[in-house]
């Protein structure tokens, strides 16, 4: 059943939330914990993010065509010029040895994995802590 969502009341999702925090609190390197926390906490500001691609010609395309990062898709990233995009996601990803392949699929919401692409442009390392610094309110 990979790839499926998990659709969760309220107090299921509080309770995600929870144990994902202080399970990433006790293991920083728990990618997974620290996905779901993202996933049950993160609406708000990925409704933000959202709205702002449904505002750009560039984000609407990009939601049109629902592309999922994969090793074949952004293999070129690493040829990327310094300053773009896809040269800090191929430094980002690599740095940390995370091929986009072995990413788990998102469960609890309706969308694919968007909570790591603020992360790495400001180069917010895989951790519990970096994660909870980072988030907005």
């Amino acid at each position: 059943m990979e790839g499926a969502r998990v659709p969760l009341k309220g107090w299921q999702q509080a309770a995600v939330a929870l144990g994902s925090a202080l399970g990433a609190l006790m293991d920083p390197r728990r990618a997974d914990l620290i996905a779901a926390l993202g996933e049950t906490t993160g609406k708000p500001a990925f409704q933000r993010v959202l709205q702002r691609m449904k505002n750009s010609s560039e984000g609407r395309e990009v939601l049109l065509e629902h592309p999922r990062v994969v090793s074949a898709q952004v293999s070129h990233a690493w040829d990327s010029p310094e300053s773009t995009f896809g040269s800090a996601y191929a430094r980002f990803m690599g740095s940390r040895n995370i091929p986009p392949d072995d990413r788990p699929p998102v469960r609890f919401m309706d969308t694919e994995s968007w909570h790591m692409w603020p992360r790495l442009l400001v180069r917010c390392m895989t951790s519990g802590m970096c994660y909870l610094a980072f988030r907005p309110t």
